[in-house]
Protein backbone atom coordinates (compact mmCIF):
# COMPACT_ATOMS: atom_id res chain seq x y z
CA UNK A 1 0.00 0.00 0.00
CA UNK A 2 0.87 3.39 -0.71
CA UNK A 3 0.48 6.45 1.95
CA UNK A 4 -1.11 9.55 1.00
CA UNK A 5 2.14 11.28 2.11
CA UNK A 6 3.86 9.47 -0.26
CA UNK A 7 0.91 9.77 -2.98
CA UNK A 8 1.35 13.72 -2.57
CA UNK A 9 5.43 13.60 -3.15
CA UNK A 10 5.21 11.42 -6.17
CA UNK A 11 2.35 13.99 -7.97
CA UNK A 12 4.52 16.42 -6.75
CA UNK A 13 7.35 15.51 -8.15
CA UNK A 14 7.29 16.38 -12.07
CA UNK A 15 6.83 20.00 -10.60
CA UNK A 16 9.24 20.08 -8.18
CA UNK A 17 11.34 18.79 -10.68
CA UNK A 18 10.35 21.62 -13.16
CA UNK A 19 11.19 24.39 -10.87
CA UNK A 20 14.72 22.80 -10.16
CA UNK A 21 15.43 22.96 -13.50
CA UNK A 22 14.18 26.66 -14.53
CA UNK A 23 16.39 27.67 -11.48
CA UNK A 24 18.97 26.21 -12.63
CA UNK A 25 19.16 28.00 -15.69
CA UNK A 26 18.83 31.24 -14.09
CA UNK A 27 22.31 31.27 -12.80
CA UNK A 28 24.86 34.00 -14.50
CA UNK A 29 26.55 31.23 -16.22
CA UNK A 30 23.71 28.98 -17.36
CA UNK A 31 22.41 31.82 -19.54
CA UNK A 32 25.96 32.62 -21.18
CA UNK A 33 27.09 28.43 -21.73
CA UNK A 34 24.66 28.25 -24.98
CA UNK A 35 26.69 30.85 -26.57
CA UNK A 36 29.64 28.81 -26.30
CA UNK A 37 27.99 25.66 -28.17
CA UNK A 38 29.14 24.90 -32.02
CA UNK A 39 27.12 21.95 -32.73
CA UNK A 40 23.87 23.33 -34.30
CA UNK A 41 24.62 26.86 -33.41
CA UNK A 42 25.26 29.83 -35.59
CA UNK A 43 28.38 30.19 -35.67
CA UNK A 44 29.32 26.39 -37.59
CA UNK A 45 26.53 27.72 -39.38
CA UNK A 46 28.03 30.98 -40.45
CA UNK A 47 31.29 30.84 -40.22
CA UNK A 48 32.99 30.78 -43.30
CA UNK A 49 30.92 33.64 -44.64
CA UNK A 50 31.97 35.96 -41.70
CA UNK A 51 35.42 34.85 -42.54
CA UNK A 52 35.54 36.34 -46.00
CA UNK A 53 33.73 38.87 -45.17
CA UNK A 54 36.27 40.03 -42.77
CA UNK A 55 39.49 38.97 -45.37
CA UNK A 56 37.91 41.20 -47.92
CA UNK A 57 37.61 43.90 -45.79
CA UNK A 58 41.22 44.14 -44.63
CA UNK A 59 42.02 43.02 -47.84
CA UNK A 60 40.47 46.67 -48.88
CA UNK A 61 42.11 48.70 -46.52
CA UNK A 62 45.69 46.96 -47.44
CA UNK A 63 45.03 47.65 -51.23
CA UNK A 64 43.95 51.86 -49.75
CA UNK A 65 47.10 52.39 -47.21
CA UNK A 66 49.60 50.61 -49.42
CA UNK A 67 48.68 50.10 -52.99
CA UNK A 68 46.53 53.48 -53.76
CA UNK A 69 48.35 56.71 -54.21
CA UNK A 70 46.65 59.80 -53.28
CA UNK A 71 43.60 60.57 -55.75
CA UNK A 72 43.09 57.08 -55.36
CA UNK A 73 43.27 57.20 -51.55
CA UNK A 74 40.47 60.19 -51.88
CA UNK A 75 37.94 58.56 -53.91
CA UNK A 76 38.07 55.42 -52.07
CA UNK A 77 37.13 57.40 -48.76
CA UNK A 78 34.84 59.44 -50.83
CA UNK A 79 32.98 55.90 -51.94
CA UNK A 80 33.68 54.30 -48.47
CA UNK A 81 32.19 57.25 -46.60
CA UNK A 82 29.02 57.18 -49.05
CA UNK A 83 28.32 53.27 -48.82
CA UNK A 84 28.57 54.07 -45.02
CA UNK A 85 25.61 56.54 -45.00
CA UNK A 86 23.82 54.64 -47.86
CA UNK A 87 24.45 51.21 -45.36
CA UNK A 88 22.28 53.11 -42.91
CA UNK A 89 19.10 53.65 -45.01
CA UNK A 90 18.95 50.04 -46.27
CA UNK A 91 16.05 48.33 -44.32
CA UNK A 92 16.18 44.34 -44.41
CA UNK A 93 13.98 44.31 -41.29
CA UNK A 94 10.37 43.84 -43.53
CA UNK A 95 11.75 42.06 -45.98
CA UNK A 96 13.66 39.29 -43.81
CA UNK A 97 10.69 39.40 -40.93
CA UNK A 98 8.15 37.97 -43.74
CA UNK A 99 10.49 35.59 -45.62
CA UNK A 100 11.31 34.15 -42.20
CA UNK A 101 7.63 33.89 -40.59
CA UNK A 102 6.56 32.22 -43.90
CA UNK A 103 8.81 29.71 -44.11
CA UNK A 104 8.67 29.04 -40.51
CA UNK A 105 4.96 29.06 -40.68
CA UNK A 106 4.82 26.69 -43.72
CA UNK A 107 7.11 24.47 -41.70
CA UNK A 108 5.17 24.09 -38.71
CA UNK A 109 2.31 23.33 -40.56
CA UNK A 110 4.14 20.16 -42.35
CA UNK A 111 5.37 19.07 -38.82
CA UNK A 112 1.97 19.02 -37.43
CA UNK A 113 0.69 16.86 -40.63
CA UNK A 114 3.42 14.39 -40.94
CA UNK A 115 1.44 11.12 -41.62
CA UNK A 116 1.52 8.95 -39.07
CA UNK A 117 1.58 4.75 -39.76
CA UNK A 118 0.55 4.05 -35.92
CA UNK A 119 -3.27 4.84 -35.80
CA UNK A 120 -4.46 3.22 -38.96
CA UNK A 121 -2.64 -0.21 -38.56
CA UNK A 122 -3.94 -0.09 -34.49
CA UNK A 123 -7.63 0.03 -36.30
CA UNK A 124 -7.04 -2.65 -38.58
CA UNK A 125 -5.71 -4.78 -35.75
CA UNK A 126 -8.14 -3.87 -33.14
CA UNK A 127 -11.17 -4.16 -36.13
CA UNK A 128 -10.64 -7.92 -37.27
CA UNK A 129 -12.17 -11.03 -35.28
CA UNK A 130 -9.93 -12.72 -32.95
CA UNK A 131 -8.02 -15.62 -33.91
CA UNK A 132 -8.38 -15.93 -37.61
CA UNK A 133 -6.04 -18.53 -39.21
CA UNK A 134 -5.31 -15.65 -41.96
CA UNK A 135 -5.16 -12.97 -39.67
CA UNK A 136 -1.23 -13.04 -39.16
CA UNK A 137 -0.71 -12.55 -42.73
CA UNK A 138 -3.61 -9.96 -43.52
CA UNK A 139 -1.96 -7.70 -40.85
CA UNK A 140 1.21 -8.23 -42.08
CA UNK A 141 0.00 -7.48 -45.76
CA UNK A 142 -1.93 -4.16 -44.53
CA UNK A 143 1.18 -2.99 -42.11
CA UNK A 144 3.94 -3.42 -45.00
CA UNK A 145 1.67 -1.89 -48.07
CA UNK A 146 1.23 1.39 -45.33
CA UNK A 147 4.99 1.43 -44.44
CA UNK A 148 5.76 1.07 -48.17
CA UNK A 149 3.44 4.11 -48.94
CA UNK A 150 4.87 5.90 -46.32
CA UNK A 151 8.17 5.26 -47.79
CA UNK A 152 7.19 6.09 -51.43
CA UNK A 153 5.66 9.60 -50.24
CA UNK A 154 8.60 10.81 -48.34
CA UNK A 155 11.02 9.65 -50.97
CA UNK A 156 9.28 12.53 -53.25
CA UNK A 157 10.34 14.91 -50.80
CA UNK A 158 13.70 13.84 -49.23
CA UNK A 159 16.77 13.40 -50.75
CA UNK A 160 18.58 11.48 -48.47
CA UNK A 161 15.55 8.85 -48.23
CA UNK A 162 16.36 8.76 -52.24
CA UNK A 163 19.61 7.53 -51.85
CA UNK A 164 18.74 5.04 -49.56
CA UNK A 165 15.68 3.76 -52.06
CA UNK A 166 16.66 5.01 -55.34
CA UNK A 167 14.29 2.57 -57.08
CA UNK A 168 11.78 -0.01 -56.69
CA UNK A 169 14.41 -2.72 -56.59
CA UNK A 170 16.18 -1.04 -53.18
CA UNK A 171 12.11 -1.31 -51.61
CA UNK A 172 12.26 -4.92 -52.88
CA UNK A 173 15.22 -5.97 -50.85
CA UNK A 174 14.37 -4.43 -48.01
CA UNK A 175 11.38 -6.53 -47.64
CA UNK A 176 9.16 -3.38 -48.13
CA UNK A 177 8.01 -4.81 -51.67
CA UNK A 178 7.52 -7.96 -53.05
CA UNK A 179 8.85 -9.11 -56.72
CA UNK A 180 5.09 -9.35 -57.96
CA UNK A 181 4.37 -6.39 -56.44
CA UNK A 182 7.10 -4.50 -58.55
CA UNK A 183 6.07 -6.55 -61.47
CA UNK A 184 2.42 -4.80 -61.64
CA UNK A 185 3.90 -1.35 -61.05
CA UNK A 186 6.55 -1.67 -63.83
CA UNK A 187 3.90 -3.05 -66.04
CA UNK A 188 2.26 -0.50 -68.24
CA UNK A 189 -0.38 -2.76 -69.01
CA UNK A 190 -1.14 -3.42 -65.32
CA UNK A 191 -1.31 0.61 -64.27
CA UNK A 192 -0.60 3.59 -65.91
CA UNK A 193 2.34 5.21 -66.46
CA UNK A 194 1.01 8.51 -64.91
CA UNK A 195 0.06 6.82 -61.93
CA UNK A 196 2.22 7.61 -58.70
CA UNK A 197 3.06 4.33 -57.21
CA UNK A 198 2.22 5.28 -54.06
CA UNK A 199 -1.17 5.78 -54.84
CA UNK A 200 -0.92 2.46 -56.33
CA UNK A 201 -0.18 1.09 -53.12
CA UNK A 202 -3.40 2.75 -51.83
CA UNK A 203 -5.50 1.32 -54.28
CA UNK A 204 -3.79 -1.86 -52.73
CA UNK A 205 -4.88 -1.33 -49.55
CA UNK A 206 -8.18 -0.37 -50.08
CA UNK A 207 -9.60 -3.27 -52.35
CA UNK A 208 -7.59 -5.17 -49.05
CA UNK A 209 -10.07 -3.78 -46.75
CA UNK A 210 -13.00 -4.18 -48.83
CA UNK A 211 -12.18 -7.68 -49.29
CA UNK A 212 -11.84 -8.24 -45.77
CA UNK A 213 -15.46 -6.97 -45.30
CA UNK A 214 -16.43 -9.40 -47.97
CA UNK A 215 -15.04 -12.53 -46.41
CA UNK A 216 -17.03 -10.93 -42.96
CA UNK A 217 -13.40 -10.83 -40.94
CA UNK A 218 -14.42 -7.65 -39.04
CA UNK A 219 -16.26 -7.53 -35.54
CA UNK A 220 -18.91 -5.39 -37.50
CA UNK A 221 -20.08 -3.67 -40.50
CA UNK A 222 -18.93 0.26 -39.12
CA UNK A 223 -15.28 -1.32 -38.46
CA UNK A 224 -15.02 -1.61 -42.38
CA UNK A 225 -15.98 2.59 -42.68
CA UNK A 226 -13.87 3.20 -39.62
CA UNK A 227 -10.42 1.87 -41.72
CA UNK A 228 -11.68 3.42 -44.46
CA UNK A 229 -11.68 7.11 -43.09
CA UNK A 230 -8.40 6.11 -41.22
CA UNK A 231 -6.55 5.19 -44.41
CA UNK A 232 -7.76 8.20 -46.25
CA UNK A 233 -6.81 10.46 -43.58
CA UNK A 234 -3.42 8.44 -43.75
CA UNK A 235 -3.62 9.59 -47.43
CA UNK A 236 -4.47 12.84 -47.07
CA UNK A 237 -1.25 13.41 -44.84
CA UNK A 238 1.35 11.96 -47.17
CA UNK A 239 -0.15 14.45 -50.04
CA UNK A 240 0.08 17.56 -47.94
CA UNK A 241 3.98 16.72 -47.45
CA UNK A 242 4.07 16.13 -51.52
CA UNK A 243 2.39 19.30 -51.56
CA UNK A 244 4.86 21.16 -49.36
CA UNK A 245 7.27 19.76 -51.53
CA UNK A 246 5.98 20.87 -55.06
CA UNK A 247 4.10 23.93 -53.97
CA UNK A 248 7.18 25.77 -52.56
CA UNK A 249 7.81 29.21 -51.98
CA UNK A 250 8.04 31.59 -55.11
CA UNK A 251 11.87 31.33 -56.09
CA UNK A 252 11.21 34.88 -57.07
CA UNK A 253 11.05 35.93 -53.21
CA UNK A 254 14.17 34.15 -52.29
CA UNK A 255 15.86 35.70 -55.28
CA UNK A 256 15.15 39.12 -53.85
CA UNK A 257 15.98 38.14 -49.97
CA UNK A 258 19.19 37.01 -51.36
CA UNK A 259 19.83 39.51 -53.25
CA UNK A 260 19.39 42.16 -50.63
CA UNK A 261 21.14 40.53 -48.26
CA UNK A 262 24.37 40.18 -50.35
CA UNK A 263 24.22 43.48 -51.84
CA UNK A 264 23.85 44.65 -47.84
CA UNK A 265 27.17 42.98 -47.45
CA UNK A 266 28.75 44.12 -50.21
CA UNK A 267 27.95 47.95 -49.59
CA UNK A 268 29.20 47.10 -45.44
CA UNK A 269 32.41 45.44 -46.30
CA UNK A 270 33.36 48.72 -48.62
CA UNK A 271 31.53 51.49 -45.51
CA UNK A 272 34.10 52.89 -43.23
CA UNK A 273 33.74 56.28 -41.47
CA UNK A 274 37.03 57.90 -40.99
CA UNK A 275 38.76 59.77 -38.40
CA UNK A 276 39.02 63.84 -39.43
CA UNK A 277 42.57 63.23 -36.95
CA UNK A 278 45.31 61.52 -37.96
CA UNK A 279 45.07 58.90 -35.01
CA UNK A 280 47.09 55.49 -35.27
CA UNK A 281 44.45 53.63 -32.97
CA UNK A 282 41.67 55.04 -34.61
CA UNK A 283 42.98 54.28 -38.10
CA UNK A 284 43.80 50.73 -37.24
CA UNK A 285 40.36 49.89 -35.85
CA UNK A 286 38.66 50.75 -38.68
CA UNK A 287 41.11 49.63 -41.12
CA UNK A 288 41.48 46.22 -39.34
CA UNK A 289 38.99 45.67 -37.10
CA UNK A 290 35.30 45.53 -39.28
CA UNK A 291 33.29 44.36 -36.19
CA UNK A 292 30.80 47.70 -36.45
CA UNK A 293 30.20 47.16 -40.00
CA UNK A 294 29.99 43.45 -40.37
CA UNK A 295 27.40 43.48 -37.19
CA UNK A 296 24.47 44.03 -39.05
CA UNK A 297 25.27 41.62 -42.03
CA UNK A 298 25.61 38.81 -39.55
CA UNK A 299 22.55 39.36 -37.70
CA UNK A 300 20.75 40.18 -41.31
CA UNK A 301 22.58 36.67 -42.83
CA UNK A 302 21.47 34.22 -40.28
CA UNK A 303 18.29 35.43 -40.38
CA UNK A 304 18.33 34.45 -44.09
CA UNK A 305 19.65 31.20 -43.16
CA UNK A 306 17.35 29.90 -40.58
CA UNK A 307 14.49 30.86 -43.17
CA UNK A 308 16.39 28.70 -46.31
CA UNK A 309 16.77 26.38 -43.73
CA UNK A 310 13.19 25.88 -43.24
CA UNK A 311 12.19 25.75 -46.83
CA UNK A 312 14.09 22.36 -47.04
CA UNK A 313 13.25 20.64 -43.85
CA UNK A 314 14.21 16.96 -45.48
CA UNK A 315 17.75 17.77 -46.48
CA UNK A 316 20.85 16.62 -45.19
CA UNK A 317 22.00 19.26 -42.17
CA UNK A 318 21.90 19.17 -38.68
CA UNK A 319 18.71 20.41 -38.07
CA UNK A 320 16.87 18.52 -40.78
CA UNK A 321 14.47 16.18 -40.05
CA UNK A 322 16.26 12.88 -39.89
CA UNK A 323 13.57 10.70 -42.51
CA UNK A 324 15.65 7.51 -42.46
CA UNK A 325 15.14 7.46 -38.62
CA UNK A 326 11.86 7.86 -39.04
CA UNK A 327 11.09 5.18 -41.11
CA UNK A 328 13.26 2.73 -38.74
CA UNK A 329 10.42 3.82 -36.12
CA UNK A 330 7.74 2.72 -38.18
CA UNK A 331 8.82 0.15 -39.34
CA UNK A 332 9.50 -1.52 -35.52
CA UNK A 333 6.62 0.41 -34.09
CA UNK A 334 4.72 -1.73 -36.98
CA UNK A 335 6.41 -4.72 -36.12
CA UNK A 336 5.32 -4.49 -32.05
CA UNK A 337 1.89 -3.62 -33.57
CA UNK A 338 1.66 -6.62 -35.61
CA UNK A 339 2.32 -8.66 -32.51
CA UNK A 340 -0.76 -7.94 -30.65
CA UNK A 341 -3.28 -9.38 -32.93
CA UNK A 342 -1.94 -13.17 -31.15
CA UNK A 343 -1.47 -11.55 -27.41
CA UNK A 344 -3.93 -11.55 -24.62
CA UNK A 345 -3.57 -9.66 -21.32
CA UNK A 346 -3.28 -13.23 -19.81
CA UNK A 347 -0.41 -13.73 -21.39
CA UNK A 348 1.79 -10.48 -20.16
CA UNK A 349 -0.57 -10.05 -16.44
CA UNK A 350 -0.99 -14.40 -15.65
CA UNK A 351 -2.60 -13.28 -12.15
CA UNK A 352 -5.00 -9.86 -13.43
CA UNK A 353 -7.18 -9.44 -10.42
CA UNK A 354 -10.61 -9.38 -12.07
CA UNK A 355 -10.13 -12.63 -12.42
CA UNK A 356 -10.96 -13.42 -9.08
CA UNK A 357 -14.76 -12.40 -9.67
CA UNK A 358 -17.45 -14.71 -11.00
CA UNK A 359 -18.20 -12.33 -14.87
CA UNK A 360 -21.30 -14.67 -15.21
CA UNK A 361 -24.45 -12.70 -15.51
CA UNK A 362 -26.64 -12.80 -12.35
Amino acid sequence: MVSVDEKTDFTMRPLTNLVTSWESHKTFGENFSIMLRWKRSVYKLLWKHMLIYFLVYILLSIVDQFILHENGKRNFRAMAEHCSRYSGSINLMVMLGFFTSTAMQRLFSMQTTIPGTAKSITIFISSLKPDLLEGAMIIEQFARWQLLAWVLTFRLVCRPLRKIYPDLKSLEATGLLTPEERGIMEDPNQTKQTTPCVLVVFDWMLLLLKETFIQKRYFNESNYLKNVDALMAFKKSCGNVIKFATQNISPALVQAVVLSVYCFGCITVMARMFSKEDAPISSAFISYVPVLPAMQFFIYFAWLCFGKAALDPFGDDEDDIDVPQMVKLHVENAERLKGLYGMHLEKVFPNLPQKHYNSAPV
